[in-house]
Parts: structure tokens; C-alpha cells; sequence
């Protein structure tokens, strides 16, 4: 063997052979992905956390009208293999409360039947400013006066009396209720709940304002209802029942735990739609 043939032969063995890289590998592992910025921690806190949220929305029935007392959840009654006691069935305190009693609903003034003038009937409810008095006043002792200065005037003329007695007729269709619109009836709904809470002279006292709160809370709850896209005014009905909470907590700590039991029950609320967390079903 010649020696060219020899050293050919040395150089080719000492090149590396065709085939799979036999270099060493990094300890990291390639990967077409990019690296993760969530560690394994935050991400079995977030699936925890998604588990927990399922698992209460389950046991919660979703309501098929908003409850009025604004803040009961009412929970799903347990299994027959659970041994907790079924809940009691959910009341509604505010039907009947001496709120609820006091307060005038526009729709059933509005369409209700007109009184009978001709057999001398007066309208139940007037406009806000006419007292009793001054409705015995006007429908009463001035036109009876002013028909006897007629008369007297007109020396017996019979049409005095039929005269004075359509005026008075048409003086009631002005001044009756069923003719003003929403907002007469909210002004008149604010003077009976502060003759009924604050003796008619008391306007800022906490029961006062708890209750006038109450009534406004009612009346923008039965908008939001109707119209489930207002935001704005879902936004106000909770600030609404937030500054109500404050009134309720002031009330309980100057006056006492059986004043604010009352009142409470006054309002047609329960505990806990004012204390704790307020949960407003929207």
C-alpha cells in the first residue's frame, strides 16, 4: 500500500460520518412556542377560582322578577342525600308595610272609574296643596255663599243655585287627582310619608329619609325593570340603596336595636337587605 493511499485513508476516517447531529444538547429543550409568562401557581388559582364561581352560581336560583327587598339570595333546596333542612319558603315583607299601605299608585288613580258629581260625590284624592279644609272650603261653605248673594242679587232666580253647582262641578274636575300625572302623585306620595314618619313638621330625620329613600328606590326599581338596557339609572338605584343602608345604620345606633327592628319592618325591609354585602339581582 502506497502512502498517499495510506494517509487518504487516515484523513477519511477522521471526518465526522453522515447522519444525526451528535452534538450535545442544551438542558432547556427547543420549542417552536414562547415561553409561558403565567407561572403553574397564578394558573391553578385562576381554575380554582372559575371551579368556585361555578359551584355558587349553581346553588343560587336566578330570579324571575327582581325582589323588591334588594339584596335575599335565595338558595336551591338540598338534595334528598344532603341532610340540611329545606329553607322556608321566601317572603316578601314589604306586602303590607305601613309604606307600602301609605303609598298611592299612579295606574290605579289614573284609570280608575270618575266620581258621581250629579249625585254629589267628591274626588277621593286631590291635587297636592288642597287640604281637607280647603276641599270643604271651596266645594262646600263658598259656593253655598256665594249662591245665597246671587240669589239675593237676582231677587229668586232658580238658575242661581244650578249655576254655582256646575262651577263647583267643573272647580272638582280641576282639582282631582286622576288629572295630574306622575309627578303629582310623587309629590303627594312624599307629604303622606312625611305626615305619617315625621308628624307632618319632621323632614330630616333618619326614618323620614329612610323612608322617603325606600319609595324612590321602589318607583326607579319598576323602571328597571321595564327597561333592562338604562344602566344609568340601575347605577343610580344602587347608589340609592347604599345611601339608604347609611341612613338605616345611623338610625340603628342613635335610637336603638327595637326602634330599628320597626322601622324596619315599617319599611317592609329585612336585615339582610341592609347590612352585609347589598346584592342587587341585575
Amino acid at each position: 500500500m502506497s502512502l498517499s493511499h495510506t494517509l487518504f485513508s487516515s484523513l477519511r476516517s477522521s471526518l465526522p460520518t453522515p447522519g444525526p447531529s451528535t452534538l450535545a444538547l442544551p438542558v432547556r429543550g427547543f420549542s417552536s412556542t414562547s415561553p409561558s409568562l403565567v407561572s403553574k401557581r397564578k394558573l391553578l388559582a385562576k381554575r380554582r377560582k372559575a371551579a368556585n364561581l361555578q359551584l355558587q352560581s349553581s346553588r343560587i336560583i336566578p330570579p324571575e322578577s327582581v325582589d323588591p327587598v334588594l339584596g335575599r339570595v335565595h338558595y336551591r333546596a338540598p338534595s334528598s342525600r344532603s341532610a340540611a333542612p329545606t329553607p322556608p319558603p321566601p317572603t316578601n315583607p314589604w306586602q303590607g308595610s305601613r309604606l307600602q299601605r301609605i303609598l298611592l299608585d299612579y295606574d290605579q288613580i289614573a284609570y280608575s272609574a270618575p266620581p258621581n258629581y250629579q249625585a254629589g260625590e267628591r274626588p277621593k284624592l286631590l291635587l297636592p296643596g288642597v287640604s281637607e279644609q280647603d276641599a270643604d272650603l271651596l266645594f262646600g261653605a263658598l259656593p253655598h255663599a256665594s249662591s245665597e248673594l246671587k240669589f239675593a242679587a237676582k231677587r229668586g232666580d232658580t238658575g242661581v243655585d244650578m249655576e254655582q253647582a256646575k262651577q263647583s262641578e267643573m272647580m272638582m274636575r280641576i282639582l282631582d287627582l286622576r288629572n295630574s300625572g306622575k309627578e303629582g302623585v310623587k309629590v303627594l306620595n312624599r307629604q303622606r310619608i312625611v305626615d305619617e314618619f315625621g308628624g307632618g313638621v319632621d323632614t330630616g330625620s333618619s326614618a323620614v329619609q329612610a323612608a322617603l329613600l325606600t319609595a324612590k328606590i321602589h318607583n326607579l326599581l319598576a323602571h328597571a325593570t321595564q327597561n333592562p338596557k338604562d344602566t344609568l339609572n340601575k347605577r343610580s338605584l344602587r347608589l340609592l340603596v347604599q345611601q339608604r343602608a347609611r341612613h338605616l345604620k345611623y338610625h340603628r345606633r342613635t335610637k336603638g336595636e327595637e326602634s330599628y327592628d320597626a322601622l324596619l319592618a315599617d319599611l317592609g325591609l329585612e336585615r339582610g337587605a341592609v347590612e352585609g354585602e347589598l346584592l342587587i339581582p341585575f
